[in-house]
């Protein structure tokens, strides 16, 4: 009897102390321990970032915190690019139809200068006899010093005895040999010529080629304005 008389006032004792821990305000809270209390922003800030998970939100962290524009940025600069790319397709395509355009019409009329006004008037007065291939009287254009100084103002005479233009220019490659010749049909229009197709004859400074004028005005050139006249050497 005695013992369950003390385990009914140990029972009565925490009791007694479990509701005077409830009914004293200071006893679950202290100064050490003070109670934490948001602000009102703070709890309307809460509500909504809980209202949007429940609908199953997909906004970003920025938006949800109120940065609209630093979510869309990406966006705006992606479509920036974009923008911009199409545009510098649009100019070079335009650019690529103005030079064709150009190119027609320049294969249109550089024809138009093959006639008598813009003839050379100074060649030689005859032709000399046409000599082409391995005559030992000529001479190959790479193997030749100072080619544009030996070449200029050289007349060329064709397959068919006529002369068909005058030496303009000489470009010259890395190695020092003729890269390619410029020849002129007249005073408007000259082309480029492989060195292969021409000949030199030193002594007479004649230059001869196994193209016909007509194979000439095929070749790549440009049309100028030229008032150079021959001085036969």
């Amino acid at each position: 009897m005695k013992l369950r008389t003390l385990v009914l006032g140990s029972a009565a004792s925490l009791s007694l102390a479990g509701a005077l821990a409830f009914a004293t305000p200071g006893f679950a809270q202290s100064d050490m321990n003070p109670p934490q209390v948001s602000s009102p922003a703070e709890q309307q800030q809460t509500e909504q970032l809980n209202a949007q998970a429940a609908d199953g939100t997909t906004a970003s962290p920025a938006q949800l915190n109120g940065d609209a524009a630093a979510g869309n940025a990406p966006q705006a600069q992606q479509s920036a690019q974009q923008q911009q790319y199409q545009q510098q397709q649009q100019q070079y395509q335009s650019q690529q139809a103005q030079y064709q355009d150009q190119s027609a019409r320049y294969d249109r009329n550089i024809r138009r200068y093959d006639s008598a006004q813009y003839y050379f008037t100074d060649y030689p007065r005859h032709a000399y006899a046409y000599r082409y291939g391995d005559d030992a009287q000529l001479v190959r254009l790479y193997l030749i010093a100072e080619p544009s100084q030996q070449l200029a103002q050289a007349p060329v005479e064709g397959p068919d005895g006529q002369w068909v233009g005058k030496v303009r220019n000489v470009e010259i490659a890395t190695d020092g040999r003729p890269a390619r010749v410029e020849v002129a049909l007249n005073r408007r229009v000259s082309v480029w010529v492989n060195p292969g197709n021409l000949r030199f004859d030193p002594a007479d400074h004649i230059v001869f080629t196994d193209l016909t004028r007509a194979d000439l005005w095929q070749l790549p050139g440009a049309t100028y304005e030229s008032t150079t006249a021959y001085r036969p050497y």
